[in-house]
């Protein structure tokens, strides 16, 4: 469903205007992925080792099973 957000408009520090604007399913979608693919970098970066790269991957794989993404 898509979003109205607001863009607020300021004078001196107050606020003067607030312009609407329509966020479409897509764009909301896509936002949602991005934030997704972060937290993703985020585990991988925090991966130092061979056994946390080992535990990573048995975690992924788990959650792709359950999800009926893999074999």
């Amino acid at each position: 469903m898509p979003e109205t957000r607001y863009i607020e408009e300021y004078k001196g520090g107050v606020l003067v205007n607030k312009v609407p604007y329509v966020v479409s399913d897509e764009e909301l979608a896509e936002e949602a992925e991005v934030d997704k693919l972060s937290k993703v970098d985020a585990l991988i970066d925090a991966i130092t080792n061979l056994a946390d790269a080992k535990a990573f991957l048995k975690r992924l794989c788990a959650r792709l099973i359950k999800k009926g993404l893999l074999p």
